[in-house]
């Protein structure tokens, strides 16, 4: 650039209108390459982030299904299970599932994705939906926890005198029934937003338009309370 601006001088001196033309065209051009150059390698390097940061969430909600489908499915064969022995007259103690270590959904993802500018590398549309997901599993796991910490404290240390749990109608007392219901519900929601995941990592395809709502749709998945 140096070189064409003292060429560009040198010809201005000497009126070499010809020179001077040829050697602002080639001023010009240089600059303009060089800031597509730095506009491309910009793209690139923001390209290269929302990858990386979409690759998280989808390695994320994928062991959010597996997890959830895991535990899901146990709830149901253990519900079924309990239903099972009631229909035969039995009195079992309320059937409960625990987890392992926390009874809260990790949102350590969405977390350091806010902290990273994700809202400037994709679409609006697209932030919101995954800020909503994040959102539904935390009021989730907020009613987790309540049927966790009424299981402690009001299951586990009767689990030797199931007759305890029922009125002397022989129904379950309304209290466990309800906690019961919760995990029904759990099952119900977990279902939902599997649905939410399996829709925003299709939409992780094109991160830059607008494409279709992922908002979770609770009237899909109905919950059915059994007699007592």
């Amino acid at each position: 650039k140096a070189m064409i601006l003292r060429r560009l001088s040198q010809s201005l001196k000497e009126q070499n209108w010809t020179a001077i033309w040829i050697e602002f065209l080639l001023l010009v051009t240089g600059v303009f390459l060089g800031i597509q150059v730095a506009n491309w390698n910009a793209e690139r390097i923001e390209q290269a982030k929302t990858t990386k940061i979409l690759d998280a969430f989808r390695a994320d909600m994928t062991d959010y299904i597996a997890v959830t489908k895991l535990f899901s499915d146990k709830a149901n064969k253990g519900l079924a299970n309990y239903e099972a022995a009631r229909a035969r007259g039995e009195k079992p103690a309320p059937y409960f599932m625990r987890f392992r270590g926390s009874d809260t959904t990790p949102k350590s993802v969405w977390q350091v994705a806010q902290q990273s500018g994700l809202s400037d590398l994709v679409h609006p549309s697209l932030m919101f939906e995954i800020g909503y997901y994040y959102s539904e599993l935390e009021g989730i796991d907020v009613k987790f926890v309540r049927y966790a910490e009424f299981v402690e404290t009001e299951i586990l240390p009767y689990t030797d005198n199931p007759e305890m749990f029922y009125e002397q109608a022989g129904n379950l007392k309304p209290e466990y029934q309800q906690n019961m219901q919760r995990l029904r519900e759990w099952v119900a929601d977990s279902a939902v937003t599997e649905a939410s995941a399996n829709c925003l990592m299709k939409r992780f395809n094109a991160p830059n338009r607008i494409g279709k709502s992922c908002r979770p749709d609770y009237g899909t998945f109905s919950v059915k309370e059994p007699k007592p």
